[in-house]
């Protein structure tokens, strides 16, 4: 043989979405990896999903397998999922069902018309589907080792990129995971009663990867990967700093904040139940969308039509801006997201959709999403940075864990560094009736109005009123007078320009 082993720069891509993200482009040319899992974990679907991909760029694919499962019965499991092509069956893919020839003449049989095959079908990817058929029948282990060096020579004098897949046998780390280029690892795990995919790069030889584990899922388009957020930060230096506020659009509020929020700023819409935040977000999509920069509303509680029913209630609407396309509405309801997943999505907005303002509502909906408590920080400092290095200015809501009460707690730690400002609402029982009111506890490298001011939510619109005097523990929802008397407690605007 001539040996044609391409260079470790060039690059197989996959095509699995997020998979080569995580693989920094993709499998090395002629290299040969072994794929890990137990039953069900989809090793089948991302052989073919690979094949598929492969020969719909130019490729040749040749999928043997060593399964009593028939082809027709694995090709009909396929026919539903997006990917799959009968067209490119056998031209330019073709299956070799090797399963009699192994138990008849052993590994060396099995060998032999491998190596045949492939160069009869001049194929440039090769799929060895249940390797641990293979190990089943080898005299030894030295034997089974010999076999996997014998692949590694063939396809790689030739130029062929080689995918194992196998349960594995034992547990633990075998020889013959040291022999190959690479090991990629499926495995489904639960937590409580939830059940999570999970893929990890275990070795990558002669390439950097993303480590440790990454969510994935089983779809209709395939197998589709879900890079951890934290791991995707790109080496790119923040926009230069910028005076430009974004504004709410909100009479009274702008002028708390001497005009808005900075660009590209994060920040906390902190409050309780039923005390304005979503609206508030949502008014300062609409007044982005106003001066032409597109929005995003991502949420977990209300889906498009509710919200467009919402601001309709409060003089708003939304579907002006829907149309022309500065502002979007997704929703996902709280059920079993993966953190993975929302966050994949979330960077697709930022990095493709070319949005400007960001409004995450409902933060309680993605610590659901965590299996891992403490990855909740470390994902949203990363989202707060993306957004940051991109110019994109974020707001995300977060509900009080009470009511009412004289203990304020945040939802998570480390709050300094994920976000530069905190805008503060409550609901307060002053006498017989509910108020709510606005503070601004945080406004990084700018001067903010102290106040504790009245939040009106009208049919009219959104109005941030007068400060508010004469009353107490307004902070903690039971508000009093400053001056107790026998009379019942007064609760004062200062109207303006008084």
């Amino acid at each position: 043989m001539t040996e044609n082993k391409p260079t470790q720069t060039e690059r197989l891509p996959t095509g699995v979405s997020g998979l080569d993200t995580i693989l920094r482009g993709g499998l090395v040319k002629g290299g040969v990896y072994m794929i890990l899992g137990m039953p069900g974990a989809g090793k089948t679907i991302l052989g073919n999903q690979v094949c598929f991909h492969h020969v719909r760029t130019g490729g040749r694919a040749l999928y043997v397998t060593l399964l009593a499962e028939s082809h027709t019965r694995m090709i009909g499991n396929l026919r539903s999922m997006s990917f799959f092509e009968p067209s490119r069956i056998p031209d330019s893919l073709a299956y070799l069902s090797a399963y009699s020839v192994l138990e008849e003449g052993g590994l060396e049989a099995l060998f032999e018309l491998i190596r045949k095959e492939v160069r009869a079908h001049g194929a440039s990817l090769l799929i060895l589907d249940g390797l641990v058929a293979a190990e089943e029948v080898a005299p030894t282990e030295r034997a089974f080792k010999k076999f996997i060096h014998g692949l590694q020579v063939m396809t790689g004098m030739i130029g062929c990129t080689t995918l194992m897949l196998t349960t594995g046998g034992g547990k633990g780390l075998k020889a013959e995971h040291t022999m190959v280029d690479g090991l990629l690892v499926l495995r489904e795990r639960t937590f409580g009663v939830r059940a999570m995919r999970e893929l990890t790069i275990r070795k990558f030889r002669g390439s950097a990867h993303l480590r440790g584990q990454h969510g994935f899922d089983i779809t209709d388009e395939g197998i589709v990967v879900h890079p951890r957020l934290e791991t995707l930060m790109e080496d790119i230096s923040p926009d230069r700093p910028t005076d430009q506020r974004h504004a709410f659009g909100i009479p009274g509020l702008d002028d708390m904040l001497r005009g808005g929020v900075f660009q590209g700023s994060s920040t906390m819409l902190f409050g309780s139940p039923g005390s304005g935040k979503t609206l508030l977000g949502v008014h300062f999509l609409a007044e982005g969308a106003r001066k032409g920069e597109r929005g995003h509303y991502f949420a977990f509680y209300d889906s498009p039509r509710r919200t467009c029913e919402q601001a309709a209630s409060v003089n708003l609407r939304l579907e002006p801006f829907i149309e022309q396309g500065l502002l979007e509405l997704s929703f996902r309801p709280p059920v079993e997201n993966g953190l993975d997943a929302i966050g994949s999505e979330l960077l697709s907005l930022i990095r493709e959709r070319g949005i400007r303002r960001l409004f995450v509502d409902g933060f309680d909906a993605l610590k659901k999403a965590v299996v891992h408590p403490p990855r909740i920080t470390r994902f949203m400092a990363a989202l707060v940075n993306e957004c940051r290095a991109r110019g994109v200015t974020l707001l995300f809501s977060v509900e009080t864990e009470s009511l009412f009460g004289l203990e304020l707690k945040f939802p998570l730690r480390g709050i300094s560094m994920i976000c530069e400002n905190i805008l503060f609402l409550r609901c307060a029982e002053v006498g017989a009736t509910m108020r709510r009111f606005i503070s601004v506890l945080k406004l990084r490298t700018s001067a903010h109005d102290p106040h504790l001011r009245e939040f009106l939510i009208q049919g009219t619109g959104l109005e941030v009123g007068a400060p508010i005097e004469d009353a107490q523990l307004l902070m903690s929802g039971l508000a009093l007078a400053s001056k107790p008397s026998r009379k019942s407690h007064k609760f004062r605007l200062k109207r303006r320009g008084k």
